[in-house]
C-alpha cells in the first residue's frame, strides 16, 4: 500500500460526507424512462428526472443510462433561475451518483456551463467519481460502438439480411436470384 492512500482514502470519506450532507432533503422524480431504437442510448435507458426540494420542482436531468451499465450520459441539466447558486446543482448530481453509482459523461456542454461541470469534475473526483467531459454529435458513434453487440436486430434488418442470404444461397447454386430477377 504506498504511503498516500490513507491521505487520499481520508480525503475521499471527507469530500463524499460533505456531498452527502448537501443533498440532504433533494429528491430525484423519475417523470419519464423509456428505451427508444434510434436513440443513441439504445438499447439503455433515457430518463428525465424533477429535482425536488421541499415538495417544489426546482430544476431536472435528462439523462441516459449505458447499455453496458457503466456510465450515465447527461444530455440536459437545468436548475430554475430563481433557486440557482445555492449547491442544488451539484447536490442533485451527487444525488443521481448515489442512485446509480456509475461515472458521469456530459454530452456537449454549452459555453456558460463549462464552469460548473469543471468545479462538479474537480469535486466529484476528490470524492473518487469520474466524470468524462464533453462528448460532442461527432464522438457519439464512438460510444455507441462499445455496446453496438447489445442491440437487437429490428424485423426489418432481419428480412433484408434473410433476403440477402437467401440470394447468396441461390447464387452459390447456380441459379439467378436477387433485385429484378423474375
Amino acid at each position: 500500500m504506498p504511503f498516500f492512500d490513507p491521505l487520499r482514502d481520508f480525503y475521499q470519506r471527507r469530500q463524499i460526507a460533505q456531498l452527502d450532507a448537501q443533498a440532504i432533503g433533494l429528491q430525484l422524480v423519475t417523470v419519464r424512462s423509456e428505451s427508444v431504437r434510434g436513440n443513441f442510448i439504445f438499447p439503455g435507458l433515457s430518463m428525465n428526472v424533477d429535482i425536488v426540494r421541499e415538495g417544489q420542482r426546482v430544476g431536472y436531468i435528462e439523462y441516459g443510462l449505458s447499455a453496458l451499465k457503466d456510465r450515465l450520459y447527461i444530455s440536459d441539466y437545468k436548475i430554475l433561475d430563481n433557486h440557482r447558486r445555492q449547491g442544488l446543482g451539484q447536490a442533485a448530481l451527487w444525488c443521481l451518483y448515489r442512485q446509480h453509482g456509475l461515472a458521469f459523461a456530459t454530452m456537449h456542454e454549452v459555453g456558460t456551463s463549462l464552469g460548473f461541470w469543471s468545479k462538479i469534475e474537480r469535486r466529484f473526483a476528490a470524492a473518487g467519481v469520474h466524470l468524462q467531459r464533453d462528448i460532442r454529435t461527432g464522438d457519439q458513434a464512438e460510444e455507441k460502438a462499445r455496446w453496438a453487440h447489445l442491440i437487437p436486430e429490428s424485423e426489418a434488418e432481419r428480412s433484408i439480411r434473410k433476403y440477402w442470404e437467401w440470394v447468396a444461397a441461390e447464387h452459390a447454386a447456380g441459379r439467378p436470384a436477387g433485385p429484378g430477377i423474375r
